[in-house]
């Protein structure tokens, strides 16, 4: 993962004047304000975890790697919620289609295990469905 404190500001900069239009045309209390007012207020949290967490990756000054890992899996949860936020614009001007993805693992490791687990578990399923198939000339 290699997400940078720049990468949660440009999805930042990107969702927030979105919210504050919604804000500014709606009426205070209304159902479409008080949406994007907790839209926006989602954002910044994330937004905040995204800098502090890839700031403290940055200065990698953990304690032990039991702390580095939660604080991966905090900069992950939190640039996903990032993403999810993001997401439903995908099709606007400025949307970065090519780096606001979903965060599925950590590091290469994770991910080659995660691949690894998949096509494992994808491979025994095909086994299971042909044995579950009848087979030709059985009559049915």
């Amino acid at each position: 993962m290699d997400l940078t404190a720049a990468d949660g500001e440009a999805v930042f900069d990107f969702l927030v004047p979105r919210l504050r239009a919604q804000m500014d045309e709606h009426r205070f209390g209304t159902p479409p304000y008080n949406t994007a007012s907790a839209l926006d207020a989602i954002v910044r949290r994330a937004d905040h975890a995204v800098r502090r967490h890839s700031q403290n990756l940055a200065a990698d000054s953990f304690y032990d790697s039991r702390e580095r890992l939660r604080c991966l899996h905090a900069l992950q949860d939190a640039w996903n919620l990032l993403w999810e936020a993001a997401f439903p614009w995908r099709e606007e001007k400025g949307y970065d289609t090519a780096r606001w993805v979903y965060v599925e693992y950590i590091d290469a490791e994770d991910a080659a295990r995660g691949e690894a687990m998949k096509a494992e578990i994808d491979a025994e399923m095909r086994v299971e469905r042909e044995a579950a198939a009848p087979t030709e000339g059985s009559g049915r």
